[in-house]
């Protein structure tokens, strides 16, 4: 599952994202998934990171601190507009991809998913005459 993924590559898959993608919600949930086959090796592990609360926070907070990155950076030339500015949204957060929660990750990774146990209720069978 994990293959070397290279920053223009996240940049187009990013763009070819958002021409399909409805919302900014969609967008960032297939960024999500993207990035999170990137750190994994198999897909129990995909899983287990996929459905971590914690290492979902982390890598919200990380994109919101690009997307202010990215305001910034547009803020100071007004100019760009249109798919320049979609452009450089995707150049961005793409910075993302080089970036993981190694210690997080790892323990999320090592966590046994817990297994029901099961209790089966022994009863002699009586004899009936």
């Amino acid at each position: 599952m994990k293959t070397t993924i290279k920053k223009e590559a996240t940049e187009d898959y990013l763009m070819s994202q958002l021409e399909i993608c409805k919302t900014k919600e969609d967008l960032i949930l297939a960024f999500w998934f993207y990035w999170v086959e990137s750190v994994v090796t198999n897909s129990i592990d995909f899983q287990k990171v996929l459905s971590n609360s914690s290492v979902n926070k982390w890598f919200l907070v990380e994109l919101r601190k690009e997307e202010i990155e990215f305001k910034n950076l547009i803020a100071k030339s007004p100019r760009i507009k249109g798919r320049e500015k979609d452009w450089i949204y995707c150049k961005c957060i793409s910075k993302l991809m080089c970036r993981f929660p190694k210690a997080l990750l790892e323990s999320v990774k090592k966590k046994e998913q817990k297994r029901p146990h099961l209790k089966v209720l022994i009863m002699p069978i009586e004899k009936q005459n």
